[in-house]
């Protein structure tokens, strides 16, 4: 049986801290060795967002809100790549869409009483910003299915001065922050979100690269903001998975690439918390379908992957721990489907109970 953790939701910002190290938890769900062949298990989805409304290559980044006062009453937000932002409900089906151009990736942020939202916004090369109150959030979207994200609301569309391309946000030392990525390039820009500048840029192959390759541009990252660390992915033949110190944005650790457990090119990563600073990291290991899972505390040693039931060639994920009773007890995994043939791409849910089951 799976041990019953005490998973903590993923919106909040104060955890009861729990006697669980995340050695202890491998051990018990995983296994203690990495697989070293190509036998990953495969889970099953439990359902499915609607398609996108754009063909071939366009649903891309979800991001999850769990609500806690009534969690059947939860959003997932999906990007559209080509033309905006999708809402759904936890059954998968379309609450709200509206047409706001070519928004990349999506993350979000609960700060007091409002979700805070980012978007990299292609079109016009900017970070847009939604501050939106959570009371009766669900029911906003719902009534507004397709001007939701009205100028009216609290929001900001802040100059990049490059192309962009992915986006996360996180919560360091109590203030908002966003990282931006490079399209076709090497930089990252740090963001202070209370401030709305940018307030440093690093290089994400400074270490290790002297000529960047076209194609290895960076996308996938996620903020641990209880660890502070960003964990960035770059694409390309040269893809890896790197840490970076949240407060001063200094290199950590390459995790993996394309040398270790990855295949193609590493995209969406996301952090499931089991208590305030352990957990796993699980990537979107994209040329060969899979997903990998990585323990949450450096040295952020690789753990075993698994595939989801025909789903494959992922970009965006995203995870919570937060329990959804029978729907979910150990919360869900949203992760793109690079096909949904022979329909648009679309999101896939998965029970992270499934999960730990296939790894028992």
């Amino acid at each position: 049986m799976v041990p019953q953790l005490t998973l903590v939701p993923d919106t909040v910002f104060s955890y009861p801290f729990k006697k669980l190290t995340l050695l202890i938890a491998g051990l018990i769900l995983f296994g203690c060795t990495a697989s070293n062949d190509d036998n990953y298990p495969t889970v099953s989805y439990i359902v499915e967002t609607e398609p996108v409304v754009t063909n071939d290559d366009a649903a891309d980044d979800p991001a999850i809100w769990i609500n806690l006062d009534n969690t059947a009453n939860s959003l997932i937000f999906g990007t559209d790549k080509k033309s905006g932002i999708y809402v759904y409900d936890l059954k998968g089906n379309i609450l709200s869409y509206q047409n706001l151009g070519s928004i990349n990736n999506v993350d979000l942020r609960v700060i007091d009483d409002e979700l805070h939202l980012v978007s990299s916004n292609r079109s016009d090369s900017t970070l847009d910003y939604w501050i939106f109150p959570t009371e009766g959030i669900y029911q906003y979207f719902e009534n507004n299915p397709d001007n939701a994200f009205s100028e009216e609301l609290k929001h900001f569309h802040l100059e990049a001065g490059m192309d962009i391309y992915g986006i996360c946000m996180g919560i360091i030392n109590g203030a908002p922050v966003a990282a931006l990525t490079e399209e076709e390039g090497v930089r990252v820009q740090y963001w202070d979100l209370t401030q709305l500048k940018i307030i440093n840029t690093f290089d994400i192959t400074a270490d290790e690269d002297n000529v960047p390759l076209l194609g290895n541009e960076a996308e996938g990252c996620v903020f641990d903001d209880e660890n502070k660390y960003i964990h960035v992915s770059r694409e390309g033949a040269r893809g890896f998975l790197k840490t970076y110190n949240a407060e001063n944005q200094q290199l950590v650790k390459v995790i993996d690439s394309r040398d270790g457990n990855v295949g193609g090119d590493p995209e969406g990563v996301a952090i499931y918390k089991v208590d305030a600073t352990t957990g796993y990291i699980i990537l979107s290991s994209q040329g060969d379908s899979k997903f990998n899972i990585y323990d949450r505390e450096y040295p952020f040693t690789y753990i075993d992957s698994f595939r989801v039931d025909n789903v494959s060639d992922t970009d965006g994920i995203d995870v919570t721990s937060a329990s959804l009773g029978d729907y979910a007890p150990n919360g869900i995994l949203v992760v793109q489907d690079g096909y949904n043939q022979p329909d648009n791409q679309n999101f896939k849910i998965v029970s992270m109970e499934e999960v730990f089951k296939k790894k028992e």
